[in-house]
């Protein structure tokens, strides 16, 4: 703690993860349930053997980028979202842009090209790696079940007990579902015309027939695995691309369709859920919608409350340990980096290495097919090049002291307590699992504006050797 400044710097990049985008979390153990959550006491245990494979990637992945100065990164912070000058001065999104909301050549010309982390490339680049991954890997092996899933699904015969138990149920028509998405696409139009999105009908259209096409793989690898791939990054790579100069544009096509593929994902899941718990298919789909409506109000008002409230400290590249806009951040970086992708990301830019690592990541699931028809034995292993490349890069930014936490959990609940104590596993694993994300989420909505300062004022805590004036690992 009494070392010279740079020492600790280094210390805290590589162990740091406790605040906002500090460092790795190497060895780095947090109690906090809101980043650990119980979703690694009920990810299967080869979802988590891929992700711990990942880290053996990122770990050296992050560090070798940063200090071999790939990318000129020793001009940036180790970890941020935000994009800069290239002299290293956090660069305002709003300084590229006209009245319109798009591009400014002459503001381009005076500014110069955005700037990018190293961190941020190397996540932006497994993220590509992970959508090129996920197509292929689905359809060399899962591509039959797909299919017998589908037949199945039309003739009612799968064959599941959980399946069979629901046919009692009157199902929901198929006209429900039709009239919800007409009243949803108009809703969207309006959006686009009345919003000043810049964002064109016909693109709109675009976004959700791409979001429409992911979505299948994406509900494949998330019903065998329990996680899924980003592909958000895609959306933003045709955005950019067929609406160059435009990045409020970018940012709505990126939104409409990855809302395609996660409201695919997620009401395949509750779905699910129903099927398990016997809830019969019309009072969930009347439930998925009427919860649907009451979280986008309560989370527009939570948000709007904290975002006027906390706005210097969300505008701050790097953020601290309790506020931090890292995620609004990267997708506004996004959008404007993707809105320049000719000159960012096209043969002559930068960061031609982001968009090329689709092309690489469709070739991954090959070689690993490859290895199994060599090598037979190769598929007793549960790998997956989707779930590896994503979390090889998954944590660019924010907090990082979970990643141990969730290793730990991972082995104690899927490895040791399911293989040792079944029945206890099947009684309280996920009942507790349940507990405690609960009350993480009552906690940190009393604490956020009691005492964080979500409605305005702040109310600090005492400052002791657990609670530091500074950083919260003692490392700065």
């Amino acid at each position: 703690m009494n070392a010279p400044e740079h020492t600790r710097t280094l210390f805290g990049t590589i162990f740091g993860g406790a605040s906002s985008n500090e460092g790795m979390g190497l060895l780095n153990f947090s109690l906090d349930w809101q980043y650990i959550q119980s979703t690694y006491l009920s990810l299967p245990f080869k979802q988590q053997v891929n992700t711990w494979i990942a880290y053996v990637i990122w770990y050296p992945a992050m560090l070798g980028l940063y200090y071999s100065n790939a990318f000129n990164a020793k001009n940036f912070p180790f970890m941020s979202t935000s994009l800069f000058k290239s002299n290293g001065e956090p660069l305002s999104t709003a300084s590229l842009l006209n009245n319109e909301g798009t591009i400014d050549d002459t503001k381009l010309a005076e500014v110069g090209l955005p700037s990018l982390t190293a961190t941020t490339v190397w996540g932006y680049f497994t993220q590509n790696l992970a959508i090129g991954a996920l197509i292929t890997h689905v359809l060399i092996f899962f591509g039959k079940d797909m299919v017998l899933a589908w037949k199945q699904a039309r003739s009612r015969t799968q064959p599941d007990p959980h399946y069979q138990g629901m046919l009692k149920y009157k199902e929901v028509p198929m006209w429900w579902y039709l009239v919800l998405f007409v009243l949803c696409f108009v809703a969207g139009i309006i959006v686009n015309a009345k919003g000043e999105t810049t964002l064109p009908v016909w693109g709109y259209i675009v976004s959700l027939l791409l979001g429409g096409f992911i979505a299948p793989f994406s509900c494949i690898l998330y019903g065998l695995y329990g996680s899924g791939v980003s592909t958000n990054q895609l959306s933003k790579m045709v955005g950019g691309a067929l609406h160059p100069g435009r990045p409020l544009a970018n940012l709505y096509f990126a939104s409409w369709s990855h809302q395609v593929i996660l409201l695919a994902v997620n009401l395949a899941n509750w779905l699910k859920v129903g099927q398990y718990t016997k809830v019969p298919h019309r009072v969930m789909f009347a439930t998925q919608i009427y919860a649907t409506l009451l979280g986008a109000g309560l989370n527009y008002a939570v948000m709007t409350t904290i975002v006027t409230n906390q706005r210097e400290i969300l505008l701050n590249p790097e953020g601290n340990n309790v506020w931090s806009g890292s995620t609004i951040q990267s997708l506004n970086s996004q959008a404007i980096t993707w809105a320049l992708a000719k000159d960012i990301y096209g043969s002559k830019g930068p960061y031609l290495i982001v968009p090329l690592g689709i092309v690489i990541g469709l070739v991954l699931p090959v070689v690993h097919w490859g290895l199994i028809k060599i090598f037979p034995r190769f598929r007793d292993w549960p790998l997956n090049t989707a779930i590896i490349t994503t979390y090889a890069g998954y944590t660019y930014y924010g907090n990082t002291s979970w990643v141990w936490s969730s290793i730990a959990v991972g082995i104690f609940s899927q490895f040791w307590l399911r293989r040792r104590l079944p029945r206890v596993y099947n009684k309280y694993n996920y009942l507790i699992g349940a507990a405690l994300d609960g009350g993480a989420q009552i906690i940190i909505f009393i604490l956020s504006f009691a005492v964080f300062g979500a409605s305005g004022k702040e109310h600090a805590f005492p400052t002791w050797w657990g609670n530091p004036s500074g950083n919260p690992d003692h490392c700065l």
